[in-house]
């Protein structure tokens, strides 16, 4: 079995999602006041989590991606974030959430077919919002494309 469901938060993070709408900074939903901080290490824990997931069985990973996101829910998104990346930020995590847990491979790689171009740009905001604020706190084991290479001689 591949990594359907990581391959599928992925997908979302990056951008395609379905959602049931997102909620508002003010309204229902996540609190609008986390540091930057617990905001990026909560993300970055839960992209660790759903990486070293179990990729032999698909509710497994489910239910950890549903663990992770409740726990992105309640810690919630920076005050500074537009309207537009919070309402991505509640899209991503209406979704996760509402995967069924018996949900099957295909119904995890169809995840973003109901999408619509406002939702997806919305997504899209919170991913760059997140990429902008949290990517100098993620680690880079990949060399620098920058780097000298040595001439055969």
């Amino acid at each position: 079995m591949k990594h359907v469901l990581m391959a599928a938060t992925l997908v979302l993070v990056a951008g395609t999602t379905v959602g049931c709408g997102g909620g508002d900074k003010d309204g229902g939903g996540a609190p609008a006041a986390a540091s930057e901080k617990e905001f990026c290490d909560t993300f970055t824990a839960f992209s660790e989590d759903m990486a070293g997931s179990s990729t032999d069985d698909t509710k497994a990973q489910i239910k950890t991606a549903k663990e992770g996101v409740d726990k992105l829910a309640e810690v919630g998104t920076p005050e500074g974030i537009s309207d537009d990346a919070r309402d991505g930020f509640e899209i991503f995590v209406d979704t996760i959430k509402g995967i069924d847990d018996d949900a099957s491979e295909k119904d995890l790689q169809n995840i973003d077919s109901d999408l619509s171009e406002a939702d997806n740009k919305k997504v899209e905001a919170f991913t760059t919002y997140y990429a902008d604020t949290c990517a100098p706190d993620l680690p880079s084991d990949a060399p620098s494309v920058e780097e000298p290479t040595e001439s055969p001689s």
